[in-house]
């Protein structure tokens, strides 16, 4: 990858220009610092501590560890929702976990990326940027190179990158619009089960959530969710902690036997692409199986 520095970055150093200019993270960096053909000025292998001149030519290398992110082919249906050569949205149907775990090998979308891939004869390691849970359906982005991953994380990092959850609850919130804001801690170590609690509480990260009612009755509520922070589980354990479970969340509320997952869709994204600085905004419409459950609790 190239990049020319402009007047702006006249002088700068190479250390600066990188990881504040290109967002180039610092395991990135250690990284690139540690390749032989990692880190290049008009073709010249420099250290970081190299001062920069406009019109200099930067490069970084491109390159992958092949032996990470390798897994099994299998043939799982799943949505591409914008592809190019660094970057992948994809919409990630439910009861699909992201990775594979000990209780879940082959029917990840891992699997299902490394089986499109593969019969097409086209290297990929697979990177997720985030992840979501197992019956959380919806938008998911990759990064195909380790510098779209940095710069990626950096957004989120940032609070640049915004994504939009459509959720329906049990009972009502307490405003048509709202702000949630607690900590959010493991209930035991080693568990993956969450709780609520304040924010200087002893193992607290803070979590902060903004919602909006769409439509509501007496027993269900319809929302839209803006996640500020991404914890785990935060959406799911805020909503239980006001007394409105996701339905079919049996983790924090209880199972719906007609629903088979839990009522929570990524469904719109918005982020900056990495290389072109377009403002990308990426929609994953409500599936089916929530739409029809919707019609029935909220006609």
């Amino acid at each position: 990858m190239r990049f020319q520095v402009d007047e702006q970055h006249d002088g700068v150093l190479l250390r600066s220009y990188l990881k504040g200019t290109l967002c180039v993270s610092t395991r990135l960096l250690t990284r690139l610092k540690n390749h032989p053909e990692g880190i290049k000025v008009n073709g010249e292998h420099v250290t970081v501590r190299r001062l920069l001149r406009a019109g200099d030519t930067v490069e970084i290398a491109e390159w992958d560890d092949t032996a990470q992110g390798v897994f099994r082919p299998e043939p799982l249906p799943f949505g591409i929702l914008y592809e190019d050569e660094h970057l992948l949205i994809v919409d990630k149907p439910p009861r699909m976990p992201t990775h594979p775990s000990n209780r879940h090998d082959g029917d990840t979308l891992a699997n299902a990326l490394a089986y499109h891939y593969g019969t097409r004869g086209i290297p990929f390691v697979f990177r997720p940027v985030s992840r979501l849970d197992r019956n959380t359906s919806g938008i998911l982005t990759l990064a195909k190179d380790q510098y779209t991953a940095s710069m990626l994380c950096e957004q989120m990092k940032r609070r640049e990158m915004h994504k939009t959850y459509l959720a329906i609850v049990h009972g009502q919130l307490p405003e048509h619009e709202g702000r949630i804001e607690t900590g959010i801690r493991r209930i035991t170590p080693g568990i993956v089960l969450r709780e609520t609690c304040d924010v200087d509480a002893e193992g607290a990260e803070l979590a902060v959530t903004e919602y909006r009612v769409l439509r509501e009755n007496e027993a269900f509520s319809f929302v839209e969710l803006h996640a500020l922070t991404g914890r785990t589980h935060q959406l799911r354990v805020q909503l239980a902690s006001l007394g409105c479970s996701i339905v079919g969340d049996g983790l924090y509320g209880t199972d719906e036997p007609c629903l088979e997952r839990h009522a929570l869709h990524a469904t719109a994204l918005e982020l900056t692409h990495p290389y072109t600085n377009e403002r990308m905004h990426i929609v994953s419409p409500l599936p089916e199986d929530l739409n029809e459950y919707l019609r029935r609790v909220l006609p």
